[in-house]
């Protein structure tokens, strides 16, 4: 073995190798089954360092549980990515001078169908490079056939069963991407924006009331004025109308308890473009006028702004207000915008026709389950409150998109107006709703789809419910709370049993990375620069649940410089040449000494069992750091140069290859074929068993080492410069002492003159030349001249009746205790400044 760790000798055909042996595709009955899903990345592109820090947590979970002797099964899956796939593949022909019109739906279709598999081919390639253990003849895409059948059959139960209903209803609008939103995919930003102050004057010009609004482009489509019933100018106001300041309708002032009597000037007006004023407006019998289209235009309705863009619009006609003089004021103020979460433009209301999920049996059916015994566990468990408050409060879920690609919606419509939904095409002349689905739709149906349903049961009454979802917070509603509400109804079983929830991978000073910043991190070139071992220790042992991760080169190297350590101790235990018998016979084979790293073993083992069972992976990295370079490397690899029977060391490293090998695969598996031309992952661990100590000296020759070591780097003696010590109360053998005399270079003689107290009563004396001994008196009697000084300083106080008299009881109670303590140790220095300077007889 060279000296330094080469990644690339190491990683080289082992992932293939895995792929070939199958053995995470091959299954055995006769064992415990493990399931994880992996959170489906789109096929939109690259996969990114959030992706690693996901998989890799799952690849060493999937690994851990393999070696513990479990039928692991780790699906792997892509998502279509209905809206963001679209997007990429519509830029792309943009490009080229094509468009989705252009083509056509069916053409366009199949465009990015070849989209999927080009990039599908690149998730593939990642995936190898990071060495999932994926179950890879499972995998499974949100768009394949069977995974369409599930969604539609979905789709018309709930259908038939009153959850999935069509409405008129305000939505949010994505003008970029031109398509209905669901509420979660609309992101709040602080905007600075300007409150203009409007006048609405009185039909019957007995003056204007004022209203505060940031949207004067909206205007156009205002319907009415409104009040909060409780507003105390309600009665009088009520019977007046408004002269529109822009249109000249005449419009009514109405009363609605969604009013704020605090916010503005207390009175609203109501325009299409807003959620609550929809609401107000249905509930009055008001007409719906729009005038922004889909396109975040203004639209005929805005007169001589149509055809202008909205916020372009918004200036125009704060403009033409205070040419009008209708503008009492103007402030800066900051307020909550809609976003896109897929397009990052700014959100429009509109209403249109959608499909939407009711939410309120679902929720309450999550909800219940959530307070049963045999409700999902959160890790961290605040998760579980999260998921709860917003499930409480869940609205219904807008699932139409006004795309192309993805799931299409199974309805039919004819000229009467009827509406069948149903999978296939109806006898007769019926068209298909031109809408698809939302993507979380079908991926909320992953966690017993991917398992075979409807088609099979076959997986689904072995694997389901799966055992873990790893997955990042960021989509705890989106997907989670779906997968938990839709399993439990069409299974009648929770998805998974845990959901371990990581957070987000930013940047060595903590931002978010995004192309803007030019932060981003590809795993990738990563890799490519340290191998894939190093990136998931970075990763995995730096993660604590709930949290996000500054992630910084230095983690990198640490990650390395601890590989490195670990491959070298494998070169060492590599030269330790001996015959491994095939039975392991602990009785006759072990010594004091393998006894000792044994138990060192077995709790390692011990705790990173524990801290595996609760997600910690922070922990378990600092148990390992504390084995393999202290136990094993600093102390029993140097012990086993002096044994004669050196066969347990490498029963043992086979041990720890094994144990190891979910955190750093490749490296543990090369190690493993390499060493002892066997594969880790056929192999099984061996039962071994805590040994008895309790007549063992190792630690005590540990503690005896340290000591004798910390004593000569204390008095700056050089290493080469050989000392003499008395064993005293202890008792060593010959190699014990070959040791101390190795790792020390101290030799045993008796009457030695500094007695040192080790644990358990135990002693040793050290033998001082006469320029050591004269140190010592120097420094005793510069103890006893510190000490005479500090009773002198405490005694002047307690000798000062002022002092007394002023002081607080607490002050002159520290002074005494002070000066008791000094006298103490005055004494002690002085008893022993004699005993140093009388000769030894």
């Amino acid at each position: 073995m060279d000296k330094n760790l080469d990644f690339k000798l190491v990683e080289e055909g082992r992932q293939q190798k895995w792929i070939d042996n199958k053995y995470f595709s091959t299954h055995d009955e006769k064992k415990l089954p493990f399931t994880i899903i992996l959170p489906p990345p789109n096929i939109t592109g690259q996969l990114h360092i959030g992706h690693a820090l996901d998989d890799y947590l799952q690849d060493t979970i999937i690994r851990f549980k393999k070696i513990e002797g479990y039928d692991v099964m780790w699906v792997a899956a892509k998502d279509h990515a209905g809206i963001a796939t679209q997007a990429k593949v519509e830029k792309k022909l943009l490009e080229q001078g094509e468009s989705r019109y252009t083509l056509g739906r069916e053409k366009f279709v199949n465009e990015i169908w070849k989209w999927k598999n080009d990039y599908s081919k690149n998730i593939d390639e990642q995936w190898n490079k990071m060495g999932l253990a994926l179950d890879y003849s499972s995998e499974r895409f949100t768009l394949d056939k069977n995974a369409n059948e599930a969604v539609l059959k979905v789709f018309v139960d709930m259908y038939d069963e009153g959850l999935i209903y069509r409405d008129q209803k305000a939505i949010n609008w994505d003008p970029k991407f031109k398509t209905a939103l669901s509420n979660i995919e609309v992101v709040n930003k602080e905007v600075k924006q300007k409150m203009y102050y409007v006048k609405y004057p009185f039909s019957d010009k007995s003056g204007h009331l004022t209203v505060a609004t940031t949207r004067v482009e909206t205007m156009y489509s205002d319907v009415a004025l409104a009040i909060n019933p409780n507003d105390k100018n309600a009665k009088k106001l009520l019977n007046k109308s408004i002269l529109h300041p822009l249109t000249n309708k005449e419009i009514p002032i109405i009363t609605s308890p969604l009013i704020d009597e605090n916010f503005g000037t207390g009175v609203m007006k109501v325009s299409a473009h807003a959620m609550d004023d929809i609401d107000i407006i249905k509930e009055n019998n008001l007409p719906i006028i729009e005038c922004i289209d889909d396109n975040g235009l203004m639209n005929k309705e805005a007169q001589q702004f149509a055809g202008m863009d909205r916020f372009v619009a918004r200036e125009e006609i704060a403009k033409l207000l205070q040419k009008k003089k209708l503008i009492v004021k103007t402030e800066e103020v900051i307020s909550n915008v809609g976003y896109s979460e897929r397009s990052d433009t700014p959100i429009e209301i509109l209403v249109r026709y959608q499909w939407f999920v009711k939410m309120h049996d679902l929720s309450t059916k999550l909800l219940n389950h959530l307070e049963s015994s045999d409700a999902v566990n959160f890790y961290p468990e605040r998760f579980k409150n999260v998921i709860k408050t917003w499930m409480e409060n869940a609205h219904d879920w807008t699932i139409s998109r006004q795309i192309w690609w993805g799931h299409r919606i199974p309805a039919w419509y004819n000229d009467n107006g009827q509406v069948i939904v149903q999978v296939n095409k109806p006898d007769g002349k019926w068209t298909q709703d031109p809408d698809v689905l939302d993507t979380w739709f079908s991926s909320a149906l992953a966690p017993f789809v991917f398992l075979g349903w409807p088609q099979s049961t076959e997986k689904l009454s072995r694997y389901f419910p799966t055992d873990i979802l790893v997955t990042g917070y960021d989509i705890i509603f989106f997907w989670v709370a779906r997968m938990y509400f839709q399993s439990l109804y069409f299974t009648g079983k929770k998805p998974f049993k845990n959901v371990l929830l990581h957070g987000l991978v930013r940047d060595a000073q903590g931002r978010k990375m995004s192309k803007s910043l030019g932060n981003g991190i590809n795993p990738i070139e990563i890799i490519d620069k340290y191998g894939s071992d190093v990136l998931k220790m970075a990763l995995i042992f730096n993660v604590t649940a709930g949290q996000d991760i500054n992630f910084s080169n230095d983690k990198l190297e640490s990650a390395k410089l601890f590989l490195n350590k670990f491959w070298n101790v494998a070169r060492l235990i590599s030269q330790i040449k001996v015959h491994i018998k095939e039975e392991f016979d602990e009785n006759k084979m072990l010594d004091s000494f393998d006894d000792w790293i044994l138990n060192k073993f077995l709790t390692l083992k011990s705790n990173i069992k524990e801290a595996m069972d609760k997600y910690e992976f922070t922990i378990i990295y600092k148990h390992i750091q504390n084995f393999i370079v202290n136990d094993l490397s600093s102390w029993y690899l140097e012990f086993v140069k002096f044994k004669t029977n050196k066969n347990f060391v490498h029963f043992l490293f086979k041990e720890i290859l094994l144990l190891l090998h979910p955190f750093m695969p490749f490296t543990t598996d090369y190690l493993y074929e390499n060493m002892y031309h066997e594969q880790l992952l056929e192999a099984t661990p061996m039962k071994l068993v805590e040994r008895n100590l309790s007549n063992n000296n190792v630690n005590i020759l540990i503690e005896l080492i340290t000591v004798l070591r910390k004593y000569r780097e204390e008095k700056n003696i050089s290493k080469s410069e050989q000392l003499f010590f008395d064993k005293k109360t202890l008792i060593l053998n010959a190699v014990d002492k070959r040791i101390i005399a190795k790792l020390t270079n101290f030799r045993q003689l008796k009457n030695n003159d500094l007695e040192i107290k080790l644990s358990n009563n135990k002693a040793i004396s050290i033998k001082l030349s006469d320029e050591q001994k004269q140190k010592e008196i120097e420094e005793i009697k510069k103890l006893i001249d510190f000490s005479t000084k500090e009773i002198e300083f405490n005694k002047k106080f307690l000798d000062n009746k002022a002092f007394l008299e002023k002081a607080n009881e607490k002050t002159i109670l520290d002074k005494k205790n002070k000066l008791q303590q000094h006298e103490t140790n005055l004494k002690f220095y002085q008893e022993l400044l004699i005993k140093k300077q009388t000769p030894k007889k």
